[in-house]
């Protein structure tokens, strides 16, 4: 099986990608072109570069911005068994998200402040209007909302399960309670 997952930055694709990953039991290849997390944070080269053959039981995420590669993403994605789209419904907290992340780095808890920046704006909602031209000209993509599957256990549970990806009951039990309930959130108010 071959999974991509598209998101805008701050969506919970992070969360999401490592917890299907592990239930799955899928290679986990995550942002291969976002250079600076590579260099900066793996400090390795990314387990895939462009033009590198697909491999079967692998689980892609991609965000998709001016720093990443849209192109690949056009070019690759029908490529892929299921293309998974989340998005934050919320875009004032994709806003907030988006500038505390800036601010207190993209992986640490942190206290949100509300300020948000005319760049933030600009990042974000260019973002979100690739994604959802996307998925308007697509078929074969399965949008997810953050707001459905970070949330109570069951409406997670029922979001997940429309993406036809059957899992059991214990995969669902470990990908809620190791990533995608609200306790593992970074903003803690």
């Amino acid at each position: 099986m071959r999974l991509l997952l598209l998101g805008h930055g701050r969506c919970g694709s992070t969360s999401l990608h490592l917890g299907l990953s592990e239930v799955l039991n899928l290679k986990e290849i995550i942002e291969p072109f976002n250079k600076h997390l590579w260099d900066d944070y793996y400090q390795t080269d990314p387990p895939y570069n462009e033009g590198d053959y697909i491999e079967d039981n692998t689980f892609f995420k991609c965000i998709n911005g001016p720093h990443f590669n849209n192109e690949w993403i056009l070019e690759n994605y029908q490529n892929f068994d299921k293309v998974i789209m989340l998005i934050r419904g919320d875009i004032r907290e994709t806003l907030i998200s988006h500038c505390n992340a800036l601010q207190y780095g993209y992986s640490n808890i942190y206290k949100p402040t509300n300020s948000i920046t005319k760049e933030s704006i600009d990042y974000v909602s260019e973002n979100y209007n690739w994604l959802f031209n996307l998925y308007t000209s697509s078929e074969n993509i399965h949008l997810l909302w953050y707001e459905d599957i970070y949330t109570d256990a069951l409406k997670s549970s029922q979001a997940i399960d429309s993406l036809g990806l059957n899992l059991s009951r214990e995969q669902m039990n470990l990908l809620y309670s190791k990533y995608l309930s609200p306790v593992h959130r970074l903003r803690k108010a």
